[in-house]
């Protein structure tokens, strides 16, 4: 009972510091400026403007969802460091695993906000676009909430061991090449060298494939998705959030002065 007051405490204490840091509010704000932008470009479109409105949306839900978990992530472990309130948070009866617990859950909180604020203003323009949302636009966002669940465990792995540029460095690098997988497979597939095949191949399979979570081209030309595809992405996302979130409270727990 005293663990759970203790993650939720440490949970609480995240959201509240981080929904008033003015770069998140203008991360959020310049989100809403860029889909209100969406549709000037659909204007300016022959006959496509409900598509680059919703084109519009989506990669704004992924994009902006990587830039907060860079800045979440690195951003609450570097301040804990610099004001030297982690040593008095872990000198306490708090252990590391719950403290990283604390955190991720804090950042998820934070995170659903900016969701629920980018969703709601999302469905103001669809409906001025206009565009039909279906339930399929429902879970490909839903999927994309859950990749930045992903992406938050991710970016707590690498605050606990590098500095914010390297953090900020490898989550963009890793984001785009596992989001590129299928397609370094089928090149690794197709190549004649050796040492290049099998290094796509280990690329491949130590790397989380977010592909795997994108179902954003399904809702944009209303396909049907089998459930073995949900399932397969719905592994991904709950595998790889553990791993990463095991990794890092290894590493955390590993690591000396904290």
């Amino acid at each position: 009972m005293q663990t759970i007051f203790q993650i939720r405490a440490i949970a609480v204490n995240v959201w509240r510091e981080s929904i008033r840091n003015k770069s998140l509010q203008i991360l959020t704000g310049s989100a809403l400026v860029f889909l209100c932008f969406s549709l000037v470009l659909g204007e300016m479109a022959v006959g496509g403007r409900e598509r680059i409105v919703q084109n519009a949306a989506f990669w704004m839900f992924g994009s902006w969802g990587l830039f907060a978990t860079i800045y979440l992530g690195a951003n609450i472990i570097q301040r804990e460091y610099q004001r030297r309130t982690v040593y008095l948070i872990l000198y306490r009866p708090v252990t590391r695993p719950v403290f990283l617990t604390g955190k991720l859950l804090g950042i998820v909180m934070v995170l659903m906000c900016i969701f629920c604020s980018l969703f709601l203003f999302t469905v103001l323009i669809f409906k001025v676009a206009p565009v039909q949302i279906t339930a399929m636009h429902i879970m490909a966002l839903l999927f994309i909430f859950g990749e930045w669940i992903l992406l938050a465990a991710m970016s707590l792995f690498f605050a606990a061991f590098t500095s914010p540029i390297l953090q900020a460095l490898f989550m963009v690098g890793i984001y785009f090449t596992s989001h590129w997988s299928k397609d370094l497979y089928i090149f690794a597939s197709n190549s004649q060298d050796i040492l290049l095949k099998n290094t796509l191949n280990i690329i491949y399979y130590i790397l989380p494939n977010l592909e795997a979570l994108n179902f954003r081209g399904d809702a944009l030309y209303s396909r049907v998705v089998p459930h073995q595809l949900l399932l397969e992405g719905a592994l991904v996302l709950i595998c790889w959030t553990a791993v990463f979130f095991t990794a890092a409270n290894l590493i955390f727990s590993a690591r000396r002065g904290v």
